[in-house]
């Protein structure tokens, strides 16, 4: 039995190793860009005339679609050469909501269209695909119902197209309540490293990265190039990039235009979020990265395009983490001997250290502040240890991921919307598989606590208060 344990608990690290090793290559190639400090180049005069429709596809928002009107019927762009699509698929008071809204500003409602569906087949993706149809212009911008783009941002970014075969510019997402809580602020620093460090890593690197669902421009070329907008995976995004790429079409990602939204205020609806996400990444993983592989593109994409596309397995050994945590403490003691005494403490520091020092680079190079780094730096085992809970719930969507396709689109409640905890079970296959996950985190968490209550007995605090944290 300890040479089981042990074999897994190393097993467990070395995957952790694996994944830190790729963080730290990104981290690297964001590095590498700062240091030559480019500017992206534009040329307004290439997409002057162009026609642009703005698509902002709702379901039952409420409380935030009169800011999301307020915002895109100020932007500015030629005049006739901009429509706006409200894509609703409501089935609340959300609907006559619009309706009000457009009907009492006259003045800035004359090009929407108020487009409703009899069903919501394809969800998003079936959304945006009726859009698309029913428009006949070159480009579309996408925003979702809780993102207030500046009244400047197709002048911004249309530019950016300076050549043909460029078939999406995507801008950089910020955060409105990022102070609202510690939710936010963990969420806000798992994010902006992905949308400061990691995106400008692969787009300066010349690697495929995605289109991030909102806040972005596709070409419409590019759309009907890649095969249009495809409900077969729940993160429809993802899919169509990987598609489009293939195809040839070259992505820019501008990271000094943020359009800021809110992120989810409630540890339930994060939890959703995450899930549908990390569903989607294996069901785009499952479709497409053959494909990618056996392609004729360059190996440093296709190796990037593998991690970017199997981050979802982390949470496997995250969770293997977790269970043979105690066990080895148990069997082999809190101080290792012999070579492990230096080896050990250097791998768990290393699994660690590559991903925290992720996130600080994207705290860092958001606010410049070193005292935000020096703040994160103490909460470090905190924030490791909210991942480490959040990873049943991913483990349950990666399975679910390799099991299915498609799936519902469980939107995301902003604006201190409410979800209970039944939106973690809809639309899958695999609810039995959530609700096993369910019982287990909870089992796992008593037995954590009770090695934190053992290891206090034996007045060893610093291993009680790791353990007590992680759970």
């Amino acid at each position: 039995m300890q040479t089981l344990v042990a074999i897994l608990y190393f097993f467990s690290l070395s995957g952790l190793i694996f994944f830190g090793l790729h963080r730290l290559k990104i981290s690297w190639g964001y590095l590498s860009w700062k240091r030559k400090g480019k500017v992206l180049p534009r040329r307004a005069d290439r997409v002057r005339g162009a026609s642009i429709c703005i698509q902002c596809p709702i379901y039952n928002e409420p409380a935030m679609i009169a800011g999301l009107l307020e915002a895109v019927t100020l932007i500015e762009w030629d005049e006739g050469n901009l429509e706006i699509q409200i894509l609703d698929d409501s089935t609340d008071e959300t609907s006559s909501i619009v309706e009000k809204w457009l009907q009492a500003h006259p003045e800035r409602s004359g090009n929407c269209h108020h487009i409703r569906r009899e069903n919501r087949n394809g969800y998003k993706a079936g959304a945006l695909a009726i859009g698309t149809a029913q428009s006949k212009s070159d480009f579309f911008a996408i925003f979702d119902v809780d993102f207030r783009p500046n009244k400047d941002f197709l002048n911004k970014m249309m530019p950016l197209f300076v050549h043909d075969r460029i078939g999406l510019v995507q801008a950089r997402w910020g955060f409105e309540n990022r102070s609202n809580g510690f939710l936010t602020r963990v969420q806000s620093l798992f994010l902006d490293a992905h949308f400061i460090v990691e995106q400008t890593a692969r787009f300066a690197g010349g690697l495929f990265f995605n289109f991030n669902g909102t806040a972005g421009i596709w070409r419409r070329v590019t759309l009907e190039d890649a095969g249009g907008w495809t409900a077969d995976s729940v993160t429809e995004d993802l899919d169509l990039s990987y598609r489009a790429q293939l195809k040839g079409w070259d992505f820019v990602y501008d990271t000094d235009v943020v359009v800021l939204s809110e992120l989810p205020e409630s540890i339930v609806a994060f939890k959703s979020q995450q899930r549908r996400w990390t569903k989607g990444g294996i069901q785009v993983m499952r479709k497409l990265l053959f494909q990618v592989l056996s392609s004729e593109f360059s190996g440093k994409i296709k190796r990037e395009a593998f991690f970017h596309l199997t981050v979802g397995f982390v949470h496997f050994f995250l969770v293997l983490f977790s269970v043979t945590l105690v066990p080895y403490l148990f069997f082999f003691g809190v101080v290792p001997e012999g070579a492990f005494a230096v080896a050990h403490p250097l791998v768990v520091l290393f699994a660690g250290g590559s991903t925290v020092t992720f996130y600080i680079m994207g705290q860092f190079f958001r606010s410049g502040r070193w005292r935000d780094v020096v703040l994160w730096l103490l909460l470090a085992p905190l924030v490791l240890s909210f991942g480490l809970a959040m990873s049943l719930t991913c483990l349950g969507a990666v399975i679910e991921g390799l099991f299915s396709s498609g799936g519902e689109f469980v939107r995301t409640p902003k604006g201190k919307g409410k979800r209970n905890l039944s939106s973690l079970f809809q639309g899958g296959v695999a609810q039995p598989v959530f609700v096993v996950l369910a019982l287990f985190e909870s089992f796992l968490g008593f037995v954590l606590i009770g090695a934190a209550c053992y290891y206090a007995t034996l007045e060893l605090f610093p291993i009680a208060l790791m353990l007590a944290i992680k759970d």
